[in-house]
C-alpha cells in the first residue's frame, strides 16, 4: 500500500506514478532501513564494564556465572544457565533442574499465593515475546521501533542486543551495546529532551545519552547509566513522566511493584504493589499525563491518576489486556484482550473539569469493534498490536502470526463528534514474502498522520496518510 489520500487507501501501479512522488514528498528524507539477519552476532555474559558498550567480549560459562553471582545472586546463576548455548557444553538436565528452580524461586518470592500464574514457569525469552507488542519478537531481526516525540529520529532494537539509532538528516547510525542490555523489551525517549532514550532489559534499565551532534557511531563510555533493582526483572516496561521530570516508571510481569526512579539520584521508590495478578506487563500515560494504564497477566488492570497515584481496578475479564492505546485527550482507552477479536472501550472524565484528581472511569467496558475473522471463527489471539495517532483520526491494527489476517495491517477511522465511532478504511499490504511484526504511528506530522511498519525481513517502511 503506498498512501491515504483523501480517505482512500491507494496501491503501487504505472497509473499513479506521480501520485507516488507527490504523496511521498514529505517522507523522503525518512530513513531507508534494512536489517539482514544473517549479520546478527548474539551477545553473551552478563557482567557489566565500561568497557562493555565497545568491545565484544567472550567468555566461558564458569566466568559469566561468577560475574552474574556478584551482581545479581542465585537467581541471576540459574539465569545464566538456563540461557546457555550449545557452545557452554551443559548437560540438558542441569538445564532443567535450574529452570524448576527457577520458577520455584519466583513463586516463593512473588506474590502468587491466591491463584496459579503460568507465565512464571516460561524462561526468559519466551516470557518477554509473550507479552511483547512485537508478533515475533524471538525471531524478527527489530524487534522495537521508538520514535522521538519532536525530533525526526528513532531508536531501532534488534535481535542482537544492540539498539541504533537512525536519523532523517544525518548518515551516522550511532549503535548502543552493553553486557546487561539482554533481550531488550521497551524502548522510551525523554520527553522535552533530544538525547536521553531508556532501554529496559532483562536485569536492568540502561540510560543511554546520545549525543545528537556527535560524529561518533558508538557513544563514551560515560554515555550509559545502570538502574536495577533486586527481584524486578525482567523489565517489561518502562515510561517517562509526561511532564519532563527526571522521572521513570518501571514495570515487570514478574513482580508486583509499580517503581519509580529519580534518574539523577539513581533511586527508585514503589509507588504502589499489585497484588493478586502475577506482575505488570506495561505501563502506559494517557497523553495529558493525568493517568496511566496497567496491564498485568492476569484478567484485571488497573488506572492510576498520577497526582495522588489511586486507582480503579477492572477485573473478571476473559482473558488479559494483550494491547491497548489512549485517545489524544486521555478521556477514552482501546483495548483489546488476548482471547476476544472485539476491541473494548472504557471512558474517563477529563482532568482538566475536575477540582479533585480522580480516575474517574466507567465501570463497564463497551464492545466498539468486533474483528472475527470469517475464515478462522475459533481462532485465539486475533488481535496482537493496535496504535491510535495523536491526531485521533486513525486506528491501526496488527494481527497475531495465528491469524490468516496476519500479513496484513487494518486501518480505521476514528470520529468522536457526535458520537464515537470506528469506521474501516481497507488494509496496508506489504511484501509477498514478509509479514509486519511491529506498529507505530510517528508522532508530530505536519500532514494526517504517518504509519511506520518493521517487516519480519528487516524492512522498515513508512505510509503517509493524509486524510
Amino acid at each position: 500500500t503506498l498512501c491515504e489520500v483523501n480517505g482512500e487507501l491507494v496501491i503501487p501501479n504505472e497509473s499513479n506514478v506521480s501520485l507516488q512522488n507527490l504523496d511521498r514528498s514529505g517522507y523522503s528524507d525518512y530513513p531507508n532501513v534494512h536489517i539482514a539477519l544473517e549479520n546478527f552476532r548474539k551477545s553473551t555474559g552478563s557482567s557489566e564494564t565500561a568497557q562493555s558498550a565497545f568491545l565484544d567480549q567472550p567468555q566461558s560459562l564458569w566466568c559469566r556465572v561468577q560475574a552474574t553471582y556478584k551482581g545479581h545472586g542465585v537467581s541471576g546463576v540459574l539465569n545464566e544457565i538456563c540461557n546457555s548455548t550449545h557452545e557452554d557444553e551443559v548437560p540438558s538436565f542441569v538445564i532443567s533442574l535450574s529452570k524448576y528452580i527457577l520458577s520455584s524461586l519466583r513463586w516463593f518470592s512473588g506474590m502468587q499465593w491466591l491463584s496459579i500464574f503460568p507465565h512464571i514457569n516460561l524462561s526468559n525469552e519466551d516470557l518477554i515475546a509473550s507479552f511483547s507488542q512485537n508478533s515475533n519478537w524471538i525471531n524478527s531481526p527489530i524487534r522495537l521501533l521508538s520514535w522521538h516525540s519532536k525530533a525526526n529520529k528513532f531508536a531501532l532494537a534488534l535481535k542482537d542486543d544492540t539498539v541504533r539509532i537512525y536519523y532523517s538528516d544525518n548518515d551516522l547510525i550511532p549503535t548502543l551495546k552493553h553486557k546487561l542490555q539482554r533481550n531488550v523489551c521497551d524502548l522510551q525517549w525523554k520527553p522535552f529532551c533530544s538525547s536521553i532514550l531508556a532501554v529496559a532489559a532483562q536485569t536492568a534499565i540502561l540510560i543511554w545519552s546520545i549525543d545528537p551532534c556527535s560524529l561518533s557511531s558508538r557513544p563514551y563510555s560515560g554515555a550509559v547509566q545502570v538502574l536495577s533493582y533486586a527481584g524486578h526483572s525482567p523489565v517489561s516496561s518502562v515510561a517517562w513522566s509526561p511532564y519532563g521530570y527526571d522521572q521513570l516508571f518501571s514495570a515487570s510481569a514478574l513482580n508486583s511493584a509499580l517503581l519509580v526512579w529519580d534518574v539523577s539520584l539513581k533511586e527508585p521508590q514503589v509507588i504502589q504493589h499489585i497484588s493478586r495478578c502475577g506482575g505488570i506487563t506495561r505501563l502506559q500515560f494517557s497523553s495529558d499525563g493525568g493517568k496511566v494504564l496497567a496491564s498485568t497477566p492476569s484478567s484485571s488492570f488497573r488506572v492510576f491518576e498520577t497526582s495522588t497515584w489511586k486507582n480503579e481496578r477492572w477485573s473478571k475479564l476473559s482473558g488479559r489486556v494483550q494491547s491497548a492505546c489512549w485517545s489524544s485527550d486521555g478521556t477514552i482507552l482501546l483495548f483489546a484482550l488476548i482471547s476476544d477479536p472485539r476491541i473494548y472501550s472504557l471512558t474517563f472524565g477529563n482532568s482538566k473539569f475536575t477540582e479533585k484528581p480522580v480516575v474517574d472511569g466507567s465501570k463497564h467496558a463497551t464492545v466498539v469493534l468486533d474483528l472475527m475473522s470469517e475464515e478462522a471463527p475459533h481462532a485465539e489471539n486475533v488481535i496482537h498490536s493496535m496504535v491510535w495517532d495523536e491526531t485521533g483520526f486513525r486506528l491501526a491494527v496488527m494481527f497475531d502470526k495465528s491469524d490468516p489476517r496476519h500479513s496484513k495491517v487494518a486501518l480505521f477511522a476514528i470520529s468522536s463528534n457526535p458520537v464515537f465511532s470506528i469506521t474501516m478504511k481497507g488494509f496496508i499490504d506489504g511484501k509477498a514474502d514478509s509479514i509486519p511484526c511491529f506498529i507505530a504511528f510517528k508522532p508530530n506530522c505536519l500532514i494526517g498522520a504517518c504509519l511506520t511498519i518493521c517487516y519480519s525481513d528487516g524492512d522498515v517502511t513508512y505510509v503517509p496518510l493524509h486524510f
